[in-house]
């Protein structure tokens, strides 16, 4: 069996459980203000399919990438100069930097990825590697 899980390079000074209560139940990120987008995650025959949730923002503000087998989604608004103005926000509940990581199985083909955005909603299909039958070899003699 396959696992995706959401990955953490480095830990914090907090235990393994505690930070995961923090980040999942008060849906917190705790770097750089990012806040963590919702994401389904299925395993299909022949793909993995994700589906993440990136509201108000359009294909030119995402970035997706894999390396070293880590898929990373990343969302970010630009604030213009001439959309601070004089007047200042009492209350700013809009998001505008999501990131997220997930460590993927091996067998995830880094090099086959299909990627579309509507309404909101960033689908990838990260394709299966092609399983390998194991191979005799002869002993010479």
């Amino acid at each position: 069996m396959n696992k995706i899980v959401t990955y953490k390079p480095f830990g914090t000074i907090h235990s393994p459980v505690w930070n995961n209560f923090l980040e999942d139940f008060f849906d917190i990120s705790l770097s750089d203000n990012f806040k963590k987008p919702i994401a389904d995650i299925i395993e299909k025959d022949k793909s993995y399919g994700f589906e993440i949730e990136l509201p108000g923002f359009t294909e030119d503000e995402i970035d997706v990438r894999i390396e070293k087998n880590v898929l990373t989604v990343k969302a970010e608004k630009e604030t213009k100069e001439e959309d601070k103005g004089k007047d200042r926000h009492l209350i700013s509940e809009r998001v505008e930097k999501y990131y997220r990581s997930f460590a993927l199985p091996e067998n995830a083909n880094e090099e086959k990825v299909e990627a579309k955005f509507t309404n909101g909603i960033l689908a990838l299909d990260i394709l299966k590697k092609e399983k390998r039958e194991s191979k005799k070899i002869e002993i010479r003699k």
